[in-house]
């Protein structure tokens, strides 16, 4: 068992870029000086090419540019890359995310590409919008899915949220909200713009005025400071995570001492929550009881068939396996045997993948003992800080928790096997960090599975808080950084 098992915070920190990173951004002149780019009072949409910096505790580790042109016939594109080393407790990887979106004169969102790129994972999409219908094509592992997606309003993109918010009048007090569009979970995501008021920052080694605003989103709370046209000249991420208005220069020598190892971004070490008054394992205990605080409890699915909720204590017990449901299983919820962009429960390559784990098994547990197995066996454990897709899992043979349990849940899917995806804590050796395993139906109820840890059930250490795809999944992130850990 490898202590790196904890790798979740990969895909938390690819959706927390989703939700933060690219919004409220306008863009400079791309032919004049830094200082008089950022002291242009003009209020119109601007061409050229801005550079941020991304630091994690005061150490560089990676940048982002921001490239925006006129179009022809009108409007305006958007190119918005992210690039940024990260490190984890028996690796490292490079992440690199890219936004392009094209925006009418009113800078209506028409059309958007997409692509997250990190090691061997490789997720690509694009979309286009008529209304308040989205048509989204998501390409993964070789594998392209086409979807439509109906909306309360017509969306926007986080990275075209400043040129709309800057339309509007920044006055201490004023709240704003939107319906921002997220390919990577394919959802809207209401996002809400609280004006703080004026500050004076420094930006480019000067002082500049600005006004500090708060966006709230899925739980998140991130504060930033803009000037009068709504470029973000700073942005605290959480974390210890922070964008920073750079030159070119600084913004570019940043990456280029990340990239030549000189720095990385510890953000699995970073989320570790201490319990050292416990043992150094749970693996062979029958219940724990923990005291939990510092986030609303209350948001999160903490009561289930191995957890009990009394206020702030919360106790984990470890559950019976019991009997099976005879294959292909008809009960549980419909969600449970769905085939789906990054869960690939119906294609070829998984299915053949999947019987050849199972062999003879006629019932659920017996098929998810085997199949865990094997997942723990054939892929091998390495940070891939981007989107988990089962079919490109399969393909590598790399990923941490987060490649595991979704490559599980399509191999068990695809024999009919009802299967759900958990995100939580896990202990080991004094520490809690964030993890995600599954969970099949058997005769009894849900049991838990661990491929990462090969665990049937998993140990009383595994703390479940939500269940399912990432549109779930991303409502893990307030609890990153906020949530403490103290004996009963």
């Amino acid at each position: 068992m490898k202590l790196g098992s904890w790798d979740l915070i990969g895909i938390a920190f690819v959706l927390a870029f989703g939700l933060s990173l690219g919004a409220l951004w306008r863009d400079r002149g791309g032919h004049v000086a830094e200082d008089a780019a950022l002291l242009d009072p003009s209020t119109e949409v601007q061409i050229g090419t801005e550079w941020m910096g991304l630091y994690f505790r005061g150490e560089r580790v990676g940048l982002m540019r921001l490239i925006k042109t006129a179009r022809p016939e009108g409007g305006f594109d958007f190119d918005l890359w992210t690039t940024m080393r990260l490190l984890a407790l028996h690796g490292d990887a490079t992440l690199d995310v890219k936004v392009q979106a094209a925006l009418d004169a009113r800078l209506a969102l028409e059309r958007f590409s997409f692509s997250v790129e990190a090691g061997p994972a490789t997720l690509r999409g694009h979309g286009t919008v008529a209304g308040s219908t989205v048509t989204l094509a998501v390409d993964t592992g070789g594998q392209v899915t086409e979807r439509q997606v109906e909306l309360a309003r017509p969306p926007v993109l986080r990275v075209n949220l400043g040129p709309v918010l800057s339309r509007q009048r920044l006055e201490p007090g004023a709240r704003f909200r939107y319906e921002a569009f997220d390919p990577l979970t394919q959802a809207a995501q209401p996002v809400e713009v609280e004006v703080l008021g004026p500050e004076t920052i420094e930006v480019l080694h000067r002082p500049v005025g600005a006004t500090r605003i708060r966006q709230r989103m899925g739980g998140l709370t991130l504060d930033g400071w803009i000037n009068g046209r709504g470029e973000m000249l700073r942005q605290e991420l959480g974390l210890g995570l922070v964008a920073v208005r750079e030159t070119e220069e600084e913004a570019r020598w940043g990456v280029m001492q990340a990239r030549a190892g000189r720095t990385a971004a510890d953000f699995v070490e970073a989320t570790m929550i201490p319990a050292p008054w416990l043992p150094a394992t749970l693996k062979g205990d029958d219940a724990v009881t923990l005291r939990l605080s510092g986030i609303d409890l209350t948001r999160f699915e903490l009561v289930d068939r191995r957890q009990s909720r009394d206020g702030a204590l919360l106790t984990v017990r470890r559950e019976t396996v019991g009997v099976g449901l005879a294959l292909p299983a008809r009960g549980g919820p419909p969600e449970a045997l769905l085939a789906t962009p990054l869960v690939q429960a119906r294609h070829p390559a998984i299915v053949g993948a999947a019987r050849g784990a199972i062999g003879d098994a006629a019932d659920t547990i017996t098929a998810a003992l085997r199949l865990m197995r094997w997942v723990h066996a054939h892929v091998e454990q390495r940070l891939v800080p981007g989107v988990p897709s089962a079919l490109e899992t399969l393909q590598s043979g790399l990923g941490d928790c987060n490649e595991h349990s979704t490559l599980f849940a399509a191999l068990a899917r695809s024999v009919g096997v009802p299967t759900r995806i958990v995100v939580g804590l896990v202990y080991r050796e004094g520490r809690f960090g964030y993890h995600a395993w599954n969970e099949v139906l058997g005769e009894g109820g849900w049991v838990s599975v661990d491929a990462t840890w090969n665990q049937m059930p998993v140990s009383v250490g595994h703390v479940a808080f939500l269940r399912g795809g990432l549109a779930r999944q991303v409502e893990i992130l307030p609890v990153i950084g906020n949530l403490r850990i103290d004996p009963p």
